[in-house]
């Protein structure tokens, strides 16, 4: 299976809001998007690379939270319709929200994200889905992609998550399923559960209970866990706990970052997994809106431990 990974879209739709909608934790979005978001994200490169996962025949697409900037209905509903030019898109895709999809405490209590996106919210094992929506599990050949949330209504100047501890508690349940045993497990969530020297880790940004959560999903031996929130590509490895073998912890970046150096500039990921392992990452890095979106680098983990064992 071809695995696509995209992240942080941050779509911008602002162009019916009521100023009173700014009155909240929003006038710091709104002055950032003035001062340098908006001139950085663009909804015309996650086109270009949902064109370009297309020519490359991915199977299935992940997308891994902060779809929209202010969390405002103009924007899910924009980001919506990107999504739905994928093809089948309510079987290929599996989305969760991040800190931005909950940026005001109003748009998680009315459940804006969970309203737009319900139908890539539905599980293939609904009795570990809690009533929020979350975990969610999609069965797709030998792949199990679980889905958690980490999204927060947080204080201005905080982008901290949580993964709840009844969710993290129905994941574990899950992941002992019988039916997900011999299947390559892949967890999504937005916040990163580990630091590298790329990663701000900082602590108004963190995932509350980041160990917590890894060492849960190491212990279930979950094989890849992809997140965002940092926009920078990330591939880190881990034992898994469970069993002999390897987490991998992975993030690609922004996919909608327009312009910048390679360390900034709009990506995507590509993993490959054969024969229940993961075999392969692809990183595809966007050029230029002639060239669009190119490839940037590549692992290629099977030919490494076959060199090793040689």
């Amino acid at each position: 299976m071809r695995i696509g990974h995209i992240s942080d879209l941050h779509i911008l739709a602002i162009s019916d809001v009521r100023p009173w909608q700014y009155l909240n934790k929003r006038m710091i979005g709104g002055l950032n998007l003035l001062l340098n978001r908006s001139k950085a994200h663009s909804s015309v490169v996650v086109e270009r690379a949902l064109e370009a996962l297309a020519s490359l025949d991915v199977d299935h697409i992940v997308i891994s939270g902060d779809l929209t900037n202010l969390a405002l209905d103009s924007e899910f509903a924009a980001a919506a319709e990107i999504i739905r030019s994928i093809e089948s898109a309510s079987t290929r895709v599996s989305i969760v929200p991040g800190n931005h999809d909950y940026y005001t405490p109003g748009a998680a209590r009315e459940g804006r994200f969970e309203r737009h996106f319900k139908d890539y919210l539905v599980s293939d094992l609904p009795e570990y889905q809690l009533e929020r929506g979350y975990p969610f599990c999609h069965l797709r050949q030998d792949v199990a992609f679980i889905g958690l949330n980490s999204g927060l209504a947080t204080p201005w100047l905080f982008a901290t998550g949580k993964v709840a501890e009844d969710e993290l508690e129905q994941a574990s349940r899950m992941l002992d399923d019988e039916r997900l045993k011999s299947r390559f497990k892949v967890v999504v969530v937005h916040h990163p559960l580990m630091a590298d020297e790329h990663h701000r880790f900082n602590f108004n940004r963190r995932l509350l209970n980041a160990d917590q959560v890894l060492t849960t999903l190491r212990q279930k031996n979950v094989d890849l866990i992809l997140h965002g929130h940092n926009h920078y590509l990330s591939v880190l490895q881990v034992p898994k706990l469970g069993e002999p073998g390897t987490t991998f912890v992975c993030e690609a970046g922004s996919t909608s970052m327009e312009g910048g150096d390679p360390v900034m500039a709009g990506k995507f990921n590509i993993y490959t997994v054969e024969d229940g392992a993961l075999a392969e990452i692809e990183t595809h890095l966007f050029e230029s809106h002639e060239s669009g979106f190119r490839p940037f680098r590549s692992e290629v983990f099977r030919q490494r431990v076959e060199e090793q064992a040689g």
